[in-house]
């Protein structure tokens, strides 16, 4: 939650209340993505070798610092630092999360499980961008200090865990299996839209409409909560890949829906589609990745899939806003939406052989 209050509020933030451009806009909400890329390459070892309980509360307190320094500064150098600090909780955070999920269930019921699991993430995903665009309108101060005190919240709730130790054999201190990068291509290419929607949706709408981004993001959201139980469920009984081939033909669909007048139906249809194609994609990219890692480097695994997601949404709003500017927001969707449709065939193509291990 305390990240997702900022998801719709921050462009709206930058761009309306402190007067940054475009361009600066797109680089501080993509700044986090990109220090999310570097911080992979210490949370992914951190999760394997101290475990996924210290990972999840350093990734809480840079939440924490975060809300703090956008509450008490408007200077441009701490609203950097603090985005970095988002981008360092989100690299330790999730895959801490993920990492320890198979420990707790069967092997038969790994993908139910990591959509359950998903689905609760989803449930702050639905409910944190209308929040926090109601929290800017009242005040920027409420808005941190809600982002401070769910924060904190999260690690008082981290002291109740009782899985996630560290490893007793940590071994080597960084591991890759080739059989991750094809599901870390899937990823990135079917996100990379994401990346421009949440950088500049809500400036690209009328001013009429941005009460309704916020319901975007709440439908993308709820659809996902929605989904992620039962596509996890068929994947367990029936595979990943005509799931992720659907996924990317969902996505597409919901993307060309953004291309239309931007309304308050518009907007929720492109939402649900954007949550369904999110729904069928990912519980499948984590059950395949599930299966092809182990204690020892399952951290390391989930820790590059949020990086595939983290370099996608980064592309998506940096190089965005350069598209945005030169050439507008809907050509810039058409762009993502091609990359989108190529994941189909990188699915078509790897899935069957990986699942055959």
């Amino acid at each position: 939650m305390s990240l997702y209050l900022f998801s719709a509020a921050l462009p709206l933030y930058l761009f309306r209340y402190r007067g940054y451009s475009l361009e600066l806009v797109g680089v501080l909400v993509g700044l986090a993505s990109v220090v999310q890329l570097v911080a992979t390459l210490i949370s992914g070892p951190l999760v394997d070798r101290r475990g996924a309980r210290l990972a999840m509360r350093l990734g809480a307190a840079c939440y924490v610092l975060a809300a703090l320094l956008f509450l008490t500064s408007a200077w441009l150098p701490a609203i950097v630092l603090a985005r970095i600090l988002h981008g360092i909780g989100i690299a330790l955070v999730l895959p801490a999360v993920l990492s320890v999920v198979p420990a707790l269930v069967s092997r038969r019921f790994r993908g139910t499980a990591l959509g359950t699991v998903g689905a609760f993430n989803n449930v702050a995903l639905a409910i944190g961008p209308p929040l926090g665009l109601l929290l800017l309108a009242h005040a920027p101060a409420t808005l941190f200090l809600t982002a401070l005190a769910t924060a904190a919240l999260a690690i008082s709730t981290s002291l109740l865990l009782n899985v996630g130790g560290r490893a007793p054999e940590p071994g080597r201190l960084f591991k890759y299996r080739g059989a991750w990068t094809p599901l870390y291509a899937i990823t990135f290419l079917s996100v990379v839209y994401w990346g421009v929607v949440t950088a500049f949706l809500p400036i690209a709408v009328p001013p009429s409409q941005i009460p309704n981004v916020g319901w975007f993001f709440a439908a993308d959201a709820v659809a996902v909560m929605a989904a992620r139980i039962p596509t996890g469920y068929l994947a367990d009984r029936f595979g990943a890949r005509w799931l992720l081939v659907a996924g990317v033909a969902t996505t597409g669909l919901a993307i060309s829906v953004l291309l239309t007048a931007p309304s308050l139906v518009t907007l929720v249809v492109a939402g649900v589609g954007t949550g369904l194609g999110a729904a069928l994609l990912l519980p499948p990219i984590l059950l395949e990745l599930t299966k092809r890692s182990n204690d020892t480097n399952r951290g390391t695994a989930m820790a590059l899939y949020n990086t595939s997601f983290a370099a996608a949404v980064g592309v998506g709003s940096l190089g965005g806003a350069l598209l945005v500017q030169h050439f507008g927001f809907n050509a810039t969707l058409v762009a993502s939406l091609i990359a989108c449709l190529a994941a189909a065939p990188v699915a078509l193509v790897t899935v069957r052989r990986l699942e055959d291990g």
